[in-house]
């Protein structure tokens, strides 16, 4: 029990927002927070992973990420891309053809641990959140769940074992403080211009998370919009229709503040 005057100045209570990485996004109060589930959502292909390794590298704090949806070796060219802008090809052959300079470029992604079960439980995360604590003495500042729809739910029905999932989640973010950040897929049936609405989302789990964001490539290309569907912390839309751009080139794991965002 704690009075909330006494808690006040004290580190590691919940809510701390992660370091800012993209502009256009924090000066519109879309901020990842500590011991809060933040959900990112949209289409196979949309840029959802794109856009979490983004947040996992330049937030450069300690992080557990949660690879389900893709393999070790091409989260690895993915990151390679990200990190010097070659196209995902050009960060393949690398890979095979100069193993030790290839290494060297994803020193700076130290701060990142993966887990590559490709159906994780939720005890997969659990011990693999201890296994951290162990190795660090403390928990990740921010864990990414990559995507929800592959975290195994022994006998629960499909959306009934999403919602559970997120509810454990939910769980796991207040007890370790950390940022947990899960990514899901919508409905293709709801139409986005370039972001679907709030209602796209599968599994009936908008409850639980404190910031919802929809995004959507521009058709013209160039851009990824992302939308700010609920947000408890800022303005937000359910509609989809608060759209903020980011820079996207997904062959490069290019993804930027436009240069009129940047101050």
């Amino acid at each position: 029990m704690r009075t909330l005057i006494r808690s006040v100045g004290k580190q590691d209570i919940g809510g701390e927002p992660l370091p800012m990485v993209f502009t256009t996004l924090a000066n519109n109060n879309i901020v990842i927070r500590r011991a809060e589930v933040s959900l990112i959502a949209g289409t196979p292909g949309a840029g959802k992973s794109t856009l979490a390794l983004a947040l996992a590298l330049r937030a450069n704090v300690p992080t557990l990420y949660v690879s389900a949806d893709t393999n070790l070796h091409t989260m690895a060219m993915r990151l390679y891309s990200m990190v010097t802008g070659m196209t995902q090809t050009e960060a393949e052959k690398t890979m095979e053809q100069e193993p030790e300079a290839f290494k060297q470029k994803l020193d700076c992604s130290k701060h990142i641990y993966w887990l590559f079960e490709s159906a994780p439980n939720l005890e997969d995360i659990y011990q693999n959140v201890l296994a951290f604590e162990e190795l660090w003495g403390e928990s990740p500042s921010l864990i990414v769940v990559d995507n929800l729809m592959d975290v195994a739910m022994d006998g629960a029905e499909e959306w009934s074992g999403m919602r559970s999932a997120m509810k454990e989640l939910k769980f796991l973010a207040r007890e370790t403080n950390a940022a947990v950040v899960v990514l899901h897929h919508t409905k293709e049936t709801y139409e986005g211009t370039p972001c679907q609405p709030r209602a796209a989302i599968q599994g009936m789990v908008n409850q639980l998370p404190a910031l919802i964001l929809t995004i959507g490539q521009d058709p013209n290309g160039g851009y990824l919009g992302v939308a700010s569907v609920k947000n408890r912390y800022g303005k937000a839309d359910p509609t989809g229709k608060l759209v903020h751009m980011l820079e996207f080139q997904p062959e490069r794991m290019f993804i930027a503040d436009p240069e009129r965002a940047i101050v």
